[in-house]
């Protein structure tokens, strides 16, 4: 029992793409982080080395005059006048704040948060009233006017900044990262042609195999793929023996059954010359039976083998102009006029031995029953072409479909030859159509076929000596 395919588009150039794609994107998002991390780490170093210089800058300037505090206004930061400006010193001793900057406006700094950086006089982070983030740095201050009173400056900056920093280089990060994951994805979708590169040739390779351009895989692939090829290569040649003794069994079953009929014939021709004609022809009916069966299933079985194989084509039109000269060796084919309307450049996707036999039983069939012509043509699409036989005789009318095409017993006088024709073009996918409405015989099918404008593949042609097995029209009589 065949496995259902799975229909839908996954192929392994949007796998590939698909995965590359996620670990680019993967690896440049934790590499953005691991940037702005960076990026802020140092910063905070800056802002930190920042704080240092300015607290040594008012730690210089600071002085006492008669007994008072005093930081001189000259040449310090113009933020410690401005109001949250977001830069703030204050003077501290025995808890108490004994001086502070402007900006600060009053209000004093909750260093309570420092913990062990502040006693280790390394900046920490605190919070300020406003809900601004301040990073800050405190240390003690000795001043020689002052050597018994112990001061303790601190020094803040406010947080913004480096946020606002952060966020500028995650921007800048963002579009510098976005970029590369850009020219990465187009390298990966590049990198991914080139390497299913040998997969699309040899997918090429089966579509001329299917269609007939060659017989096996030739390509050289990647050490990877090599196997899989020689592995259908394999496989072509297991399905090309099995049709090979497919063929042989055929022919061998008719040419071992031809002795006993005609042995069986001889002993019919005896009985009737023995005065026992009943006999004889109840004989001649089991035997002509017997042939029907056998030559059916003999057909059958060519026509099933064929179709498993691949890569099988047939000249159309090479084919059809031989047996149209054979048929016009035949009994009355010689005072009919024939005319075969077919591209010389016509490939078909059917095996010439079986194209042979379903052409030559509708060609045998028409010149049975046409009156004065016999036009064989060809109507070519992009992807398939129609062959139509079409004579100059009686019509199958619409009450003449012959049971054994339909159901029901397939043995009846219809004819075996339009049964094995229809058998053969089941195998292919194909079915005999028959046009009841013409006044005429007209009956046509339908194959996969193209137009090979340069080199044609080689195909074997039809033998000339097929012949057909009974005509499958039936009788004006029967119409009526």
């Amino acid at each position: 029992m065949r496995t259902p395919l799975n229909l839908k588009p996954r192929t392994l150039r949007n796998r590939m793409l698909l995965v590359a794609a996620a670990c680019i994107v993967g690896v440049l998002a934790v590499a953005g982080a691991a940037l702005v991390s960076v990026f802020e780490r140092h910063v905070l170093e800056l802002i930190g080395r920042d704080l240092d210089t300015r607290w040594a800058q008012l730690a210089r300037d600071l002085t006492v005059e008669n007994g008072r505090l005093r930081m001189p206004e000259e040449g310090v930061d113009v933020r410690y006048e401005t109001a949250k400006s977001g830069a703030y010193w204050q003077i501290t001793e025995a808890g108490a704040t004994v001086l502070r900057s402007a900006s600060l406006e009053g209000r004093t700094l909750d260093l309570d948060e420092g913990g062990a950086e502040r006693a280790a006089g390394l900046w920490f982070e605190v919070d300020a009233d406003d809900g601004a983030e301040l990073y800050v740095v405190e240390r003690e201050i000795a001043l020689a006017k002052a050597p018994g009173r112990r001061l303790k400056l601190a020094v803040a900056l406010d947080h913004e900044q480096v946020a606002a920093a952060r966020r500028g280089f995650q921007w800048d990060a963002a579009f510098v990262l976005g970029l590369i994951a850009l020219v990465l994805v187009l390298a990966a979708g590049l990198q991914s042609r080139i390497i299913l590169q040998p997969l699309a040739r040899l997918r090429e390779e089966l579509g001329a195999i299917r269609d007939g351009g060659q017989a096996r895989l030739r390509s050289a692939v990647p050490a990877e793929v090599a196997p899989l090829a020689e592995d259908l290569n394999r496989l072509l040649d297991g399905q090309e023996d099995l049709v090979r003794k497919a063929r042989e069994r055929a022919g061998a079953l008719a040419h071992g059954l031809k002795t006993p009929i005609a042995i069986l014939i001889a002993e019919c021709r005896r009985l009737e010359s023995d005065g026992q004609p009943d006999v004889a022809r109840r004989l001649r009916e089991q035997i002509s039976a017997i042939q029907t069966h056998v030559e059916r299933e003999i057909a059958r079985a060519r026509a099933r083998g064929s179709s498993a194989a691949l890569g099988a084509s047939v000249d159309a039109a090479g084919t059809a102009q031989r047996l149209v000269r054979v048929m016009g060796r035949l009994p009355r084919g010689e005072t009919l006029t024939w005319r075969c309307e077919a591209p010389a450049e016509l490939m078909l996707r059917m095996d010439p031995d079986d194209f042979g036999e379903v052409l030559g039983n509708l060609l045998d069939n028409a010149r049975k029953w046409a009156a004065g012509a016999v036009t064989l043509r060809c109507e070519v699409s992009t992807s398939s072409a129609r062959i139509i036989v079409e004579d100059d005789g009686p019509g199958f009318g619409s009450n003449a479909a012959p049971t054994s095409l339909t159901a029901g017993d397939r043995e009846s006088s219809a004819g075996l030859g339009l049964v094995i024709v229809q058998d053969i073009l089941a195998a292919y996918g194909s079915a005999l159509w028959i046009d009841r409405a013409a006044a005429n015989g007209v009956v046509s099918f339908t194959l996969p076929g193209r137009l090979v404008t340069g080199r044609k593949p080689p195909a074997v042609a039809a033998p000339e000596d097929r012949t057909s097995h009974g005509g499958g029209r039936l009788s004006p009589a029967a119409n009526g």
